[in-house]
């Protein structure tokens, strides 16, 4: 059963994307749900100048998602430590 302050709407999401919010949404122990709006949320908290500076990567014209070339396989420990270093300069810019 819903809550009356939870909306239900879909969304399309790429394959590739879905499955990395999948399997970050179980490490994180948190629904997709969850996960999507903490997402987003964040996305709407980054400071205005974060999208004047130059992209430092290419942009995947299918998904607009930024592109990084990497020597190795990221890990999901790649990925939380990324995120870790993310809070800790959202923090420190409080």
């Amino acid at each position: 059963m819903l809550h009356h302050d939870v909306m239900r709407t879909t969304i399309d999401i790429p394959e590739r994307e879905h499955d990395l919010f999948v399997s970050l949404a179980h490490a994180q122990r948190t629904s997709l749900s969850k996960l999507v709006v903490e997402l987003a949320l964040r996305g709407l908290k980054a400071p205005p100048r974060v999208a004047e500076e130059p992209a430092k990567y290419r942009i995947d014209p299918r998904t607009g998602l930024g592109v990084i070339r990497s020597g190795k396989p990221v890990t999901i420990d790649d990925v939380r430590a990324l995120e870790e270093e993310d809070d800790e300069r959202y923090i420190a810019r409080r």
